[in-house]
Order: structure tokens, then sequence, then C-alpha cells
């Protein structure tokens, strides 16, 4: 049973780690705003809201060096070269062979 949840934990974390490169793609595809210097700097907050993860989650990918941070005191900082970085880890290209989709027919792909 142990097996069975480790196995689920990390479909839950392919499946949140695939939601957030998602995100973040589509807000690239943005005008990047203007800040000062020309550097995108995130504390956790924005960086929770930019991903759409929960503070635990955000800590637990500090914790385990998934995501570089600047930490001053108690509070966090990440550049959006931290960011890149991150998303370039668990980033997965495509395997499907040619370009179009299956066909949908019903319920399911065919």
């Amino acid at each position: 049973m142990a097996q069975k949840l480790n196995g689920e934990k990390k479909l839950c974390d392919r499946e949140l780690l695939e939601k957030i490169l998602s995100i973040v793609e589509r807000q690239e595809k943005l005008p990047p705003p203007a800040h000062e210097g020309g550097h995108r700097l995130y504390d956790n907050k924005s960086l929770m809201e930019k991903l759409n993860i929960k503070e635990k989650y955000l800590k637990k990918l500090r914790d385990n060096g998934y995501l570089g941070y600047s930490r001053e005191g108690d509070k966090y900082w990440y550049t959006q070269e931290d960011v890149d970085r991150f998303l370039r880890r668990f980033h997965y290209e495509a395997f499907a062979i040619g370009d179009e989709l299956p066909k949908q027919q019903g319920g399911g792909y065919v």
C-alpha cells in the first residue's frame, strides 16, 4: 500500500509541475512588466500567485533544493532566473509523433 501512495504522490507532483509550466508558458507570452533595473523579483506571495501554489509547496521546493532563492531575515526573494532554472529542470519534451492530436470520439480518444 505504501508503494501505491508513493506512486500517487509522484503522479500528483508531476501533474502539479505540468500545471505550473503551462501557467508560466502562458504568462511568458504576455509583454513583460516594467521593473526597476529590468529584473523580475518575486517574494513568497507573488511567486505563489504566479505559480498557483500554496506556501507549504513553495517551502518544499526551497527546502529540497529545487528552487533557488535569496533570504534576508524571514523574507525570501526569487529572481526570474531562479524560476526559469526550476522550470527547465522539470521540463519534459512532447513525445507524440506527428503534429496532429488524436481525434476525440465520445468520451475518449481514438
